[in-house]
């Protein structure tokens, strides 16, 4: 069976800082990492375990001097040099690096709640505090606007004839009731949904997936757009549906979780919409929320981002990470990684390497970060198990001639 290995991990850091690291980008062509904070963003150098750049969004306003502001998204754009920084009171930023000039190239008022860029870098997406999509160009030329919540279902709404339509379906010992039965309402989202919008794309840039909590109905639905901002399918309602989203970059599957009555599941969904299969998470439901859902480059592994939940307001919470694969339709558990219940080791942020497939990068609330190298490893001890066996057996009813001394 193929397993999933730790090569080696690297920690960098912790390094001194204002305030506590929000969220973080890789400078691949540079090997460094953007940190962003409540002040402003910091370049930390693994090779020289120090900072290389550090610039204050404090100075020219566009972060608040009291530690009150908030990053809501960072993307590093090495053919323009710079450093694309949204901030959750509407402003779009880009930052030189080399200069540390900051140019404001867009700003909403109704403020942001996410940045999210095409794989390309052709496209950038914001989500804004009034539940709209604003869709650009890299260089910041607004395309079109849309509301999130549409009544419509999509250009792939389906085309129901013949065995399709809902009366003529077999209905088994449900009865003919089932053809007329009221689809029943779906609860809110649950308390520990921290209600922001998510945003993935599929991983050539064509589709973007939404993931928002409906105003009417308090519940999540996942919204699939094309890259001219048509939508193109509206999730089915799913009871219990959370805020994890992440789209399988080879395009077939978009992933998110539900919490069930009894368990707690990772969900697929198809372009269109529609459940396309499941696993469940091996623990109790209620014991632990799902974070975010992140899949690395070449669609392999699925990790999953989790925290205990809290059973009282001041207790402190574990962290880990889950990294899954599927083979033979069936998932499999194949690494943990456990951060403990320190508040300094917490975890902020975690994204998997845009060029290696098999590194993990994690940032922690203590201003360090970690890094994990992954390899596959076949083990062959039941290979070897089965030989000997084998090997016995063969010997065991071997019998020498009479004439053999032995």
């Amino acid at each position: 069976m193929r397993n999933l290995k730790l090569l080696h991990s690297r920690e960098h850091g912790p390094v001194q800082a204002l305030g506590s690291p929000q969220c973080f980008c890789l400078r691949a062509d540079q090997g460094t990492l953007l940190i962003g904070s409540e002040y402003g963003i910091l370049e930390l150098d693994p090779a020289i375990r120090g900072v290389m750049n550090d610039i204050s969004l404090t100075v020219d306003g566009f972060l608040p001097e009291d530690g009150s502001g908030h990053i809501v998204g960072i993307e590093d754009l090495p053919d323009q040099e710079s450093v694309c920084i949204a901030t959750a009171a509407g402003d779009v930023i880009l930052c030189n690096l080399s200069t540390k000039q900051l140019e404001c190239v867009g700003s909403v008022d109704s403020g942001l709640t996410t940045m999210s860029w095409s794989p390309d870098q052709e496209l950038v997406l914001l989500v804004t505090g009034q539940r709209t999509l604003i869709m650009m160009t890299k260089d910041f030329e607004p395309i079109t606007e849309r509301e999130i919540h549409q009544d419509d279902f999509g250009e792939g709404k389906f085309i129901t004839v013949g065995w399709g339509k809902k009366e003529t379906q077999f209905h088994g010992s449900e009865g003919k009731q089932a053809a007329h039965r009221k689809q029943t309402e779906v609860p809110p989202a649950s308390s520990s949904d921290d209600g922001r919008p998510r945003v993935t794309w599929r991983g050539d840039g064509q589709f973007v997936a939404v993931s928002a909590i409906c105003p009417q109905t308090g519940a999540r639905k996942i919204r699939v757009w094309s890259r001219e901002l048509v939508l193109q399918s509206t999730s089915e309602p799913i009871p219990g549906l959370e805020q994890a989203l992440a789209w399988k970059p080879s395009g077939s599957l978009i992933a998110s979780t539900q919490e069930k009555p009894n368990k707690h599941d990772v969900v697929f969904f198809e372009k269109n919409g529609l459940l396309h299969g499941e696993f469940t998470l091996p623990f109790q439901k209620g014991k632990a929320k799902v974070n975010e859902l992140l899949w690395n480059l070449d669609s392999t592994i699925l990790a999953v981002w989790l925290e205990d939940v809290k059973k009282e307001k001041n207790s402190e919470t574990n962290t880990y990470v889950q990294l899954w694969t599927v083979g033979n339709y069936h998932w499999y558990l194949k690494q943990s990684l456990h951060f403990g219940s320190a508040e300094k080791s917490r975890l902020v942020s975690l994204l998997w390497d845009p060029e290696i497939p098999y590194r993990l990068h994690a940032l922690c609330r203590g201003w360090h970060a970690l890094c994990y190298d992954w390899h596959w490893s076949t083990d062959c001890l039941l290979h070897l198990c089965s030989l000997h066996g084998l090997l016995k057996g063969v010997l065991s009813g071997f019998r020498p001639p009479s004439d053999m001394s032995v």
